[in-house]
């Protein structure tokens, strides 16, 4: 089981020079499996990353190198599967972070970079407005940011301003308000976790939005915080300690959350006649070890029967849409979420649920596109659709 604080990261020279080069992380790879060259495979990469960064600088950073660097959906297979205990994942942040300090990056990270210091969240639209999916519920107002409140939902920029996510936003508000939870939100407060800047390689620009969420948090007295995205779930749990320091700050995802509602007997749930399998989404699963909340949901819905796909938890597959790879290849981001909709086909199931909107958006398109008569749903909305 591949966390965060499981393996030690030196320096990059350092870490390159321990590559065995056995290949175990070319197997794992989702990016090899549909590109198949060796340069677009991890040891293939370190391999490059060797070269170019020795003492000697023996190779110059070709177009083609950035390009396969970019083309990783930083999902730690690599890292769960190498035999020399590399955190890959963490390389490969260092990596995106050198080529960016010397402005060889994609220009597709740009685009993502300039974005989000102008509006604060991924998309175009007016970070005043991350509350407009709230319209419909019958109190959209009691979702403005309060302090004092028991539990403060980090929303997201996916589910915040994409109406085909607004879903998942609208079942976890429901639920919790029919759980009497004390919630509030931090509204147009709340920033972009920064993980796309991170992914990118601009590290330093991430840190004003880790810092601007935390320094909220602060000011709204909140002590418990969940998040429905698992890349803002291991911003907040992995990246934001520093700024964290001395504060007291549960971060749990809305599963965690959510399973805990379950056991706590405060969210009743009825029989569903469905056969459910369950897409680990990496950041929560491989890169946080959070497993057991999600199929705890799952297993305590009446009448589902469960079924685990080929490749599951710590072996699972990414979806094809992590680490900004849609933003530079979107066509090897769907065939990767092709390959998990072959997995899903496999177990029969006519629902598929995960605990990440952007899992969720590649499988739909994926399963769509396959003609597969199976529905997409966040695990939020598989309860609430139990409760109903």
């Amino acid at each position: 089981m591949s966390k965060e604080s499981d393996k030690l990261y030196s320096t990059l020279e350092k870490e390159a020079l321990i590559c065995g080069r056995c290949g175990y992380c070319r197997s794992a790879c989702p990016v090899y499996r549909v590109v198949g060259w060796e340069s677009a495979a991890p040891r293939g990469k370190i391999s490059m990353a060797r070269d170019i960064f020795s003492k000697k600088q023996t190779s110059p950073i070709t177009d083609d190198f950035v390009k396969r660097l970019s083309q990783c959906t930083l999902c730690g297979a690599c890292a769960n599967e190498c035999s020399t205990s590399i955190d890959t994942r963490k390389l490969w942040l260092d990596l995106r972070r050198r080529i960016a300090d010397l402005g060889k990056q994609p220009k597709a990270y740009d685009a993502i970079r300039d974005n989000l210091l102008a509006n604060k969240n991924i998309t175009t639209f007016d970070n005043a407005d991350r509350l407009e999916w709230a319209q419909d519920l019958d109190e959209p107002e009691q979702l403005e940011p309060r302090a004092g409140a028991d539990v403060c939902y980090f929303v997201g920029c996916v589910s915040a301003f994409f109406p085909q996510a607004a879903q998942i936003p609208l079942a976890v508000a429901e639920i919790l308000t029919e759980a009497e939870v004390d919630f509030t939100t931090m509204g147009g407060e709340e920033w972009c976790c920064g993980f796309p800047l991170i992914g990118s390689g601009f590290v330093d620009d991430s840190k004003q939005f880790i810092k601007h969420n935390v320094d909220k948090i602060k000011e709204l007295g909140i002590h418990t915080l969940i998040a429905s995205c698992a890349s803002c779930y291991h911003v907040w749990k992995h990246d934001s300690e520093e700024d964290l320091a001395g504060y007291e700050l549960e971060v749990l995802h809305t599963t965690e959350y959510l399973a805990r509602l379950i056991k706590e007997g405060k969210i009743e749930l009825n029989e569903l006649d469905e056969v459910v399998t369950y897409h680990d989404p990496c950041d929560l699963g491989r890169n946080s070890g959070i497993y057991d909340a999600p199929r705890e949901i799952i297993t305590s819905i009446p009448g589902i029967k469960f079924v685990e796909m080929q490749h599951h938890h710590e072996a699972s597959l990414c979806c094809g849409g992590g680490g900004n790879l849609q933003s530079v290849d979107a066509d090897t981001a769907s065939k990767i979420a092709h390959l998990r909709a072959e997995e899903i086909k496999a177990t029969g199931a006519t629902i598929i649920v995960s605990a990440c909107q952007q899992c969720e958006q590649m499988l739909t398109t994926a399963i769509r596109e396959a003609k597969l008569p199976v529905k997409v749903m966040d695990l939020s909305q598989l309860i609430l659709e139990a409760m109903g």
